[in-house]
This record gives structure tokens, C-alpha cells and sequence, in this order.
């Protein structure tokens, strides 16, 4: 007989993608996170994840379809244990593409906390191949992120739009110039947003005009990004606005637009649809779209 702890060990094994790291989140022994899965997938007949050397554990289809029940379960659950008027009644999972992070998730984080205090938000970072991966599988209940990768049946409410500017070192000769050219980009020693989907997206414009950027350095962090232009590294190209950087640092970067025509990003808040509608995911949807309607993100 399937049991509540089964389900919430095979739903932490299905965020965390590990079974060692489910059981660091729930803090138990890894064997008993592997023995319940193990359970479940003998009660239900069917496997529920592909066991990928080097990869750890990834939702087979059929363990995609119960993970989503399981979770909806393990909300009602939740939701009827706060009935009593203590705690938050509601539980939902963010998902944010990493580069996000810093400039808007805490902001809406302690927007979501003053405007819906019986919603208990869980965070979950990934790249936009994870986000894409999370939502598909019920992982994650909602997701800030642009607009790429994403399942054809996620439904999107655009926030902003953004334009990619060049980061320079504020010594450097191009921050005299008002605007710059990805020409003039690729000439320098490049540092490159090494992650799915990000990389290509910078990358495609200069290759669509003959251009090959001397990368110099990868990194798959925005901050680590602008602190290697800051040191005088390199230039980059990012979509990310900044955010948090304190004054010294500030004076060591120029941010300048491109000369050249080059696709904008759409920032949207992204959920799959399903039946029953969740008034939860809808009350925070709505207070994200606020949030940036009334300028409180800061932009």
C-alpha cells in the first residue's frame, strides 16, 4: 500500500534528481529514500525513473505522470493539516533560470510574503533546458524565466522585455563610444554565459554575420561574469540587467547597447495548465505580474 512518506521521498527524488540528494533534503538515511522507491515502483508496476550513469535520476514518462499526482496529494495534504490557522495553508515551487536570481527573486520573494502570507514559496534554480525539463514534469509549479525552450503547453505571461547590452571594463577603450558593435565585441578577449540555450542565444548574432568571439574565459554565473569584466578580463554580452553590486564594483563596469539589431528577451512567469484550476499558483501569478506592472522589481 503506497504511503504518504513514499511519495514524498519520490517527489524529492524527482526535484533534486538524486537520491542522495533528497535524502540530504529531507534529512534521512539515502538507503531508506532508495528502499521507497524501490516500493513504489513494485506497487505501481512500471518503472518510475531512467537510471542514467554519471546523471543521476531522470522521470521516466510514466513516473512524469505520478510525480503530478503524487504532488497534487501531498498538497491537499499539506493544506488540510493548516486548517487549524497556524502556518501557511498553501505550498508552491518556484522554479528561476539562474541568471534571474540575484536581480529579481528576492524582491518578489518578499513581495509574495507581504501580499500572500499563507503561501509557503519553495526555490529551485536551474538553466533554461532544466526549467523547461521541470515544468514538463510537475517538478515545479510555476517558473521566472525567458521566454525559450519552454513546453508548448506552458502558458506565459510576459513581465518585461530585455535588451542585451555589452559589459565593459570601465578603462576600456570602447567605453568611450556611446554604443557598441558585435564586431567590435568579437575583436576582444570575450567572457562567455556558458549555459543551454543562454550561450547560443549570445552567440547566433555574431555567427549570423561572420563573427567568432575571442572567448577568453566561461563561466556559468552572471556574477562571476561582470566581476571577470570588472578585473579587466574581458568584455561580455548579457541580457540580465545588474542588480545588488555595490558602488566600487559599479564603477568598475560600463554598460553600453548594441549598435546592431539583435533580438530582445521576453521575461515571462511561466506554469503548465491542469485541471482542477490552483487558486493558489493564480494568486501568486497575479502578485508577480504586479510586482512588475507597479515598478517594485526596480527596472
Amino acid at each position: 500500500m503506497t504511503t504518504l512518506r513514499q511519495l514524498r521521498y519520490f517527489a524529492a527524488v524527482a526535484q533534486t534528481g538524486s537520491a542522495t540528494r533528497a535524502a540530504a533534503l529531507l534529512n534521512v538515511s539515502q538507503p531508506s529514500i532508495s528502499a521507497a522507491i524501490r516500493e513504489l515502483e513494485a506497487d505501481f508496476g512500471q518503472t518510475l525513473f531512467f537510471r542514467r550513469q554519471a546523471q543521476g535520476l531522470e522521470l521516466t514518462p510514466f513516473g512524469t505522470e505520478k510525480v503530478r499526482e503524487s504532488r497534487e496529494i501531498l498538497a491537499r495534504v499539506d493544506a488540510m493539516s493548516h486548517r487549524d490557522g497556524k502556518g501557511p495553508r498553501n505550498r508552491l515551487v518556484l522554479g528561476y533560470f539562474a541568471t534571474l536570481g540575484p536581480t529579481w527573486v528576492p524582491g518578489i520573494a518578499a513581495h509574495l510574503g507581504a501580499r500572500l502570507p499563507d503561501t509557503e514559496l519553495d526555490l529551485r534554480e536551474s538553466d533554461l533546458e532544466g526549467i523547461a525539463r521541470f515544468l514538463a514534469a510537475g517538478v515545479i509549479d510555476c517558473a521566472l524565466s525567458y521566454d525559450v525552450g519552454l513546453p508548448p503547453e506552458t502558458d506565459r505571461a510576459v513581465l518585461t522585455d530585455l535588451s542585451p547590452q555589452a559589459i565593459l571594463p570601465a578603462g576600456h577603450p570602447l567605453a568611450a563610444s556611446e554604443a557598441v558593435s558585435l564586431a567590435e565585441l568579437a575583436a576582444c578577449d570575450f567572457i562567455l554565459i556558458d549555459l543551454p540555450l543562454s550561450r547560443e542565444f549570445l552567440m547566433v548574432p555574431f555567427w549570423q554575420r561572420g563573427l567568432s568571439p575571442r572567448v577568453r574565459l566561461k563561466t556559468r554565473s552572471i556574477e562571476m561574469a561582470r566581476r571577470m569584466v570588472a578585473a579587466g578580463l574581458g568584455v561580455s554580452l548579457l541580457v540580465t540587467p545588474a542588480d545588488g553590486e555595490d558602488a566600487a564594483h559599479n564603477r568598475l563596469i560600463v554598460h553600453r547597447p548594441l549598435r546592431d539589431e539583435m533580438p530582445s528577451q521576453r521575461l515571462v512567469f511561466a506554469h503548465v495548465s491542469a485541471p482542477p484550476p490552483n487558486p493558489a499558483l493564480t494568486a501568486v501569478a497575479v502578485a508577480i505580474r504586479d510586482y512588475f506592472a507597479i515598478g517594485a522589481a526596480g527596472r
